[in-house]
């Protein structure tokens, strides 16, 4: 009697010497383990919206504000940023938001922001390509090769731009119309406001947050090794 009470929903049987599990009657518990995903059929299903959304919301969120043109912010992405994408980004979500020491003023005349970057006009414009790549491209494995060229790369923004865009899967005229479009002005924007509402509020570039906070250890230790960073902070309970 106890038993049959226990093994209401799954009832589990040996067949040949092995154990076997029947689907429970709630869909609910379909995708509890493999086994039971298998019993029921569902494994595929499982895998794309349970299982791979759980691991998704266990990696570590690592956000890197920055600026284009800036000489630390490109030693940081192309060096610790690239070394980890490369090895651990199975468990971390990287976030760019290219704006880092700008400025902004509304226009109403224009109804448009107009940016002002502490390396001059060339750097608004890095930024803004940027903005818009991660906005077209919203894949880390689309943009971050990007993001890496162009960093990596020396000479005209737009040059280098079109020249990496060329190298990985980005469409610059896609990406040109963007930046030129009031959508990439906005786009702009919001980084902006996401850079100016940091807390604490960001006293240089790079600035990098694990999962929303930031001290200055983690940034010190981020510079050095982010990839033990990221490996120390997964699944800390």
């Amino acid at each position: 009697m106890y038993v049959s009470l226990i093994f209401s929903t799954i009832l589990v049987f040996y067949i040949h010497g092995g154990l076997a599990i029947n689907c429970p009657k709630s869909p609910a518990k379909w995708c509890d383990n493999k086994n039971i995903a298998k019993a029921c059929g569902v494994i595929e299903q499982c895998n794309k919206y349970v299982w791979k959304v759980r691991d998704m919301n266990d990696r570590v969120n690592l956000s890197i504000y920055y600026e284009t043109l800036c000489p630390d912010c490109r030693q940081f992405i192309t060096t610790q940023v690239w070394n980890a994408y490369q090895s651990i980004l199975s468990i971390v979500n990287i976030s760019f938001v290219p704006y880092g020491n700008a400025r902004e003023i509304y226009r109403p005349e224009t109804k448009l922001y107009q940016f002002y970057c502490q390396h001059g006009a060339d750097e608004c414009y890095g930024n803004m390509i940027h903005t818009c790549v991660i906005y077209l491209y919203p894949n880390t494995t689309d943009h971050l090769p990007f993001i890496y060229c162009t960093e990596s790369t020396e000479g005209d923004v737009g040059t280098v731009a079109e020249q990496c865009a060329e190298k990985t899967t980005v469409d610059f005229d896609k990406v040109s119309a963007c930046v030129q479009s009031r959508l990439g002005n906005q786009l702009q924007h919001v980084y902006a406001a996401q850079t100016d509402n940091l807390k604490p509020p960001h006293q240089y570039v790079p600035w990098v947050t694990v999962n929303g906070e930031h001290t200055e250890d983690m940034e010190q230790e981020a510079e050095k090794d982010l990839i033990g960073l990221i490996c120390k902070t997964y699944k800390v309970i």
